[in-house]
């Protein structure tokens, strides 16, 4: 069951190839979405204890900015201190994503991450991106939860 690097690699050939950032600032997009799907995929295959596991990893990992006082939104274009850019835009992104699936709930998060990846294929995306494809399935504004973790 400890297939987090492959899993991870494999889904960036969606969500950092097929599609992929604009620029630095939207570097979480590409690394936030792989590591959910490691999760939601090792959900899948190996049981919601195995997503938990993950999560709670994230959660000590975006621990370490929040202790280093550095805990900045996902679109953070500046510099960061040394060991600090890992937990926001890998371990922050994924719960941001987790918070996002629970606000959208199964059905509309799962048909979102479908719209966004086949409406951007090909392109590169910016954080509004995915932001208007989740709000175009949900049927809702999803500002606030984007406000809070994202810009």
């Amino acid at each position: 069951s400890e297939d987090w690097a492959i899993d991870h690699e494999l889904a960036h050939q969606w969500w950092g190839n097929l599609l992929t950032c604009k620029s630095w600032e939207h570097f979480w997009l590409n690394e936030g979405l792989t590591v959910f799907m490691t999760a939601a995929y090792k959900q899948k295959r190996w049981g919601q204890a195995a997503y938990d596991r993950e999560i709670e990893l994230a959660k000590k990992r975006h621990q370490k900015a929040i202790d280093a006082n550095f805990d900045v939104p996902l679109t953070f274009a500046g510099e960061y201190p040394s060991g600090i850019k890992r937990p926001i835009v890998y371990s922050k992104a994924f719960l941001f994503i987790d918070a996002l699936r629970k606000e959208m709930g199964e059905k509309y998060f799962w048909k979102g991450i479908k719209f966004y990846t086949q409406k951007n294929q090909l392109r590169s995306v910016v954080s509004k991106d995915f932001q208007q494809a989740m709000e175009t399935v949900s049927g809702k504004s999803l500002t606030k939860i984007f406000n809070h973790w994202v810009y």
